[in-house]
């Protein structure tokens, strides 16, 4: 009995840590993509929710955000990436982006958030839906994640330069967008 209660915790333990974000985040060995790297192209299928990615757009630092309509920690954090958006309102572009058909983004942003608002009253910023998963491989495959909510920040230089959980990113994100945001040394 021990032993399997043992066995039961060592799996658990390790599960979770796997979870982790480890220290180099987004670091997958030769050729994948890493913070200090150049950020990959968005390749968006269309805008479902906000303005369209225009060249200002494209000038600000941006947030790219991998997230799904089925996921509730990513629906957690949309109220706060919203008011991020609200807050570097011309600084910063945040842009969540799913692999979901079009049909099911439009009917999530339809339906109810609670407090009498859909999930359209609430978030604040760009939602787009993938081309084909162009976006998802350019970063999420490429850094060698595979867990959602993802975020990544991208300086106005084109420079990734943070990759994490969006509920860890304010600090990082008002570094970049005052600049003094320093890259990690490469090892």
């Amino acid at each position: 009995m021990r032993y399997i209660a043992n066995t039961g915790l060592l799996i658990c333990l390790t599960l979770v840590a796997g979870c982790l974000p480890g220290p180099n985040l987004g670091r997958t060995g030769a050729g994948g993509l890493a913070v200090g790297d150049q950020a990959p192209a968005i390749q968006i299928q269309q805008i479902v929710h906000g303005p369209s990615l225009d060249t200002e757009a494209a000038r600000a630092v941006q947030v790219i955000e991998f997230w799904a309509t089925w996921c509730g920690p990513c629906l957690s954090g949309m109220p706060h990436l919203s008011e991020l958006q609200q807050a570097y309102s011309g600084q910063v572009t945040i842009v969540g982006v799913t692999s979901e058909e079009l049909s099911t983004v439009e009917s999530f942003l339809a339906s109810s958030a609670g407090d009498g608002r859909t999930w359209a009253d609430v978030v604040k910023y760009r939602m787009a839906v993938d081309d084909n998963g162009a976006t998802g491989a350019a970063y999420m495959r490429a850094a060698g994640i595979n867990s959602i909510p993802t975020a990544f920040i991208v300086g106005k230089d084109g420079v990734l330069q943070w990759i994490g959980h969006p509920s860890s990113i304010d600090g990082p994100l008002k570094a970049v967008v005052e600049g003094t945001w320093q890259l990690p040394k490469s090892n």
